[in-house]
């Protein structure tokens, strides 16, 4: 806290006093200042390697996904009539075309009960719901028609009830939640009156009631049967979604997009570091400034290790077709960035996707390893920002001892300045005492 300026500081003696104190309290502040830039200058720096550190996160990420075989080994269904079914395929997919047939779709049980007058109520009892072998007892207290439809849905068996009002009366619509024969259902009624047990005899003739049933699909002339529409298990790591009763084709191939895509990523992610590294430690010649990193051991080694994780063959593809970034078309240019010839990876998918597969696997595993060793708690990012970050804090400490010390100064000052000015009046005051006196008695000698 500064210390109060004295505005009559000097009258005594005539000095500009605060002028003076203020001059050397400048002087004071000298080694503060530099403390203060210093504590920028450190902030930028933990700015700097925050922002490295994101670009190495993106390299991590990125070489992530080009280590793992899934990403790059992308299959692609072609179906001749999308309006029979739909098919995704995996990594594990295989190549091939497959003739498809459609015989059933899966359905869901759906019944409907007599009709009733809105009037109508329903004794206590209990409905008995027998879904794939399994009693489900719902317990009901009596009501309307609206009652038993919310008690059964309050039950979550798998079964579920709506009304249905029309000019004849109401009705319970009954429906399974699931498609297939294991979710078909059965009604018994104990106790109530007639109302409730009626509800047990479904109305067989209703034109929109359902049979629960299972899709039944041929693929090759193989039958599929499924609870459901979606099919597994009969193409390896490929799924079919029956859509309607049809015969169609269904083509599998592998995409080589997934694989320059991903290559791509990592292009990205990798120039994206070391455009970075590049800005924060330049120097410009004209204006002898450097970068906030200028000259960081640091990054030094990242550049380093950059360059060098991109040049070396990792273990277990040396001698392989392809046992460089460079033979799959991803080149090293004189500025350290990459540069990815597309023409060349697609024809090298084409010509070994197996040997291309394990190349780009390896080199992701190798980028791998460098981000995680540059971003992880105990990596040289997290280190280097935890160092700068621990001086901060001690500049922190630093400058309140300072501050506290120039106060002090500044009061001290003041105070010496102070007893000077006051010295030097009462001196004043006294010469003039003698003057007069002198004064006087020259006077009287002369008269």
């Amino acid at each position: 806290m500064a210390t109060p300026t004295i505005t009559s500081l000097g009258i005594g003696t005539g000095i500009d006093a605060n002028s003076i104190v203020e001059k050397l309290m400048t002087l004071e502040r000298v080694p503060l200042n530099i403390l203060n830039q210093r504590e920028v200058s450190y902030n930028a720096k933990i700015s700097a390697f925050g922002s490295l550190k994101t670009r190495f996160d993106a390299i991590k990420t990125a070489a992530d996904n080009m280590a793992d075989p899934a990403k790059l080994a992308a299959f692609t269904p072609t179906v001749g009539d999308s309006d029979v079914l739909s098919a995704s395929a995996g990594s594990l997919a295989g190549p091939g075309s497959y003739s498809v047939q459609v015989l059933q779709l899966a359905q869901a049980q759906k019944s409907f009960s007599n009709l009733y007058g809105t009037s109508d109520t329903f004794a206590a009892g209990t409905l008995t719901f027998t879904i794939d072998g399994t009693n489900h007892d719902i317990v009901f207290g009596g009501g309307s028609l609206a009652d038993v439809r919310s008690a059964i849905n309050a039950a979550d068996i798998g079964v579920t009830a709506t009304t249905v009002t029309g000019d004849s009366g109401t009705r319970l619509v009954y429906t399974a939640k699931e498609t297939g024969t294991d979710a078909a259902f059965s009604l018994s009624v104990t106790g109530g009156d007639a109302n409730l047990l009626s509800l047990a005899t479904f109305d067989g003739a209703h034109p929109n009631a359902l049979a629960a049933s299972n899709a039944s699909v041929k693929v090759e002339g193989e039958t599929i049967t499924s609870q459901s529409n979606t099919i597994t298990g009969a193409i390896p790591d490929v799924t079919i979604t029956a859509k309607s009763v049809g015969t169609t084709t269904l083509d599998i191939a592998r995409s080589s997009t997934s694989a320059v895509d991903t290559v791509k990523a990592f292009v990205t992610a990798f120039n994206s570091a070391v455009t970075e590294l590049r800005t924060v430690s330049a120097y410009n010649t004209t204006t002898k400034v450097g970068g906030t990193l200028n000259g960081d051991a640091t990054v030094r080694t990242l550049q380093g290790l950059l360059r060098d994780t991109g040049n070396t063959t990792p273990a277990g593809i040396a001698g392989s077709t392809y046992e460089t970034l460079s033979s799959l078309g991803i080149r090293f240019q004189q500025d350290g960035t990459l540069l990815l010839d597309e023409t060349t990876l697609n024809s090298a998918i084409d010509t070994d996707f197996t040997a291309v597969t394990n190349t780009l696997t390896a080199f992701g595993s190798a980028f791998s390893d460098l981000g995680d060793q540059a971003t992880r708690f105990d990596g040289l990012l997290t280190n280097r920002t935890d160092g700068l970050s621990a001086t901060v804090s001690r500049i922190a400490d630093q400058r309140i001892k300072m501050e506290s010390r120039l106060e002090l100064t500044e009061k001290r000052l003041r105070a010496q300045f102070t007893a000077l000015d006051t010295l030097v009046g009462r001196l004043n005051t006294t010469s003039s005492f003698l003057t007069q006196q002198l004064a006087s008695l020259s006077a009287l000698s002369n008269g």
